[in-house]
């Protein structure tokens, strides 16, 4: 059981404090600033995020952001501001503790996070054993009984032949009867969008679906409180890939920097699609790398569904 201090390197005089604190209650701390990559996490670790003005302009800034994000999406970050700035985008809407008071930290809120720390630590260890008590016991082998583990097993007597095996063989299906059976269920593409640029994304939804595509999509929006993560986890999860409509507002947005993430955290195709002119920030173009851009806006409405529909075959 660790906690992790993921920090800025100007920021770490504050993370050793805040280790420094958190020994003196028992839990062991380590810091991190992103120069020497990040360790890996067990199951019962914690990362404590530190976001601050010097975080912005940190080195290692994308490095943390994703640290975070990971954090995030697996249920185990604790966030906490040093000062007013804004956290990053994708951060902005989680609940974060306020430290920016430094002369009050040792006394109000380095508790706070020993707190909320701990508390994820022992939901942890609480869902690590209930796993381990529902566990079926290993099955014995079967033998025949003076074998030991390499004695013979039973021959099962063959079934008794059918009543079509009796009068001649079995008919075949036909070709087109054994390709229709065989045929999968079409692909489903997760569509992330801002709920700012409906307008727009409705006929890029018509245009999926008329090729063919199932799609997943938010359209009553859920709140980060009503197991956002577990939603989106999921529909991820079970989609073939993942289409991003990129917009001013979509890059201004928490939810689609999570979805981003967790694209290419479970290795699902992306495939960017441009609804609107717009220069993808430094966090986007960090995993759109490699990935072929489709500027819808700048065809004409007549051509859009056929390219939409060209553009899918990466997805």
């Amino acid at each position: 059981m660790f906690a992790f201090i993921a920090h800025s390197e100007a920021d770490q005089t504050a993370a050793d404090d805040l280790k420094a604190f958190l020994k003196t209650r028992g839990l062991v701390a380590e810091t991190e600033s992103g120069a020497r990559g990040f360790r890996f996490l067990q199951s019962t670790d914690v990362v404590i995020a530190l976001w601050s003005q010097k975080s912005v302009f940190g080195t290692h800034r994308m490095l943390i952001e994703k640290r975070m994000l990971e954090a995030w999406a697996d249920g185990r970050l604790v966030l906490v501001k040093l000062d007013h700035s804004f956290l990053p985008v994708g951060m902005r809407d989680l609940a974060a503790i306020d430290a920016s008071a430094e002369s009050g930290r040792k006394i109000a809120f380095w508790p706070q996070v020993e707190r909320a720390a701990r508390e994820i630590i022992n939901r942890a260890l609480t869902e690590r054993s209930e796993k381990f008590w529902k566990a079926p016991p290993p099955s014995k082998p079967e033998n025949s009984g003076g074998g030991g583990f390499f004695g013979s097993r039973k021959k099962e007597a063959a079934p008794p032949p059918s009543a079509a095996s009796a009068t001649g063989p079995e008919p075949q299906p036909s070709p087109a009867t054994e390709s229709k059976a065989a045929a999968p269920p079409p692909s489903v593409v997760f569509i992330s969008y801002a709920h700012a640029d409906n307008a727009a994304v409705e006929p890029v939804v018509s245009a999926v679906k008329d090729a063919g595509r199932d799609v997943w999509i938010d359209k009553g929006g859920i709140n980060p409180g009503d197991n956002w993560a577990g939603e989106i986890v999921r529909g991820i999860k079970g989609a073939k890939g993942v289409m991003v409509l990129c917009s001013p507002s979509a890059f201004e947005s928490d939810h689609i920097k999570r979805e981003v993430y967790l694209a290419d955290r479970y290795k699902k195709p992306m495939l960017p699609v441009f609804i609107a002119d717009a220069q993808p920030p430094e966090d986007f173009e960090y995993f759109f790398a490699g990935v072929q851009w489709l500027e819808l806006f700048k065809l004409p409405e007549a051509d859009r569904s056929a390219a939409i529909g060209k553009a899918l075959t990466a997805v």
